[in-house]
């Protein structure tokens, strides 16, 4: 990568994932407080906004990944975008299901509700199987690659 894209992809992956960790503890803690604006000077939906951080981060991590061979460390990794996809699936299935289990922990009336305001479906608690079921998949995935690729 470029002098300056490994930084800043760096950068917004940190950046998105600690957006998506504040409205996921939003969400948790106070669900009712999703649907105001996250600052005025940022008129968007907290939801809204964490949406949008998490897929900024998701798709930073994948491409540092795939260029690279690694997230964040400077040691030399071997590129390999379906290793690179693999990873960044899991790891942020993982944090959607960790989210979702900290929400239902907190207010388990919502697993039925759906997800997102963006579509009627999935459910909270549907979600939260379906990534870990992909986290399963995926980490099953890359100890097969780890093992035919040593």
């Amino acid at each position: 990568m470029r002098t300056m894209y490994r930084p800043a992809a760096e950068t917004l992956m940190v950046a998105g994932l600690l957006g998506w960790a504040y409205v996921a503890l939003v969400a948790v803690l106070r669900p009712g407080a999703l649907s105001m604006h996250i600052a005025t000077v940022l008129p968007m939906r907290r939801d809204t906004f964490g949406a949008v951080s998490l897929v900024l981060s998701f798709a930073c991590a994948y491409a540092l990944r795939a260029r690279t061979g690694t997230f964040w460390a400077r040691r030399a990794g071997r590129p390999d975008p379906a290793e690179a996809g693999l990873a960044a699936v899991g790891g942020y299935a993982f944090l959607v299901w960790v989210y979702l289990c900290l929400n239902n922990l907190s207010h388990p009336r919502t697993t039925g509700y759906r997800l997102t305001h963006f579509w009627e479906h999935p459910s909270e608690g549907t979600t939260a199987v379906l990534c870990f079921l992909l986290l399963t998949a995926c980490l099953f995935g890359l100890r097969v690659r780890k093992g035919r690729h040593g």
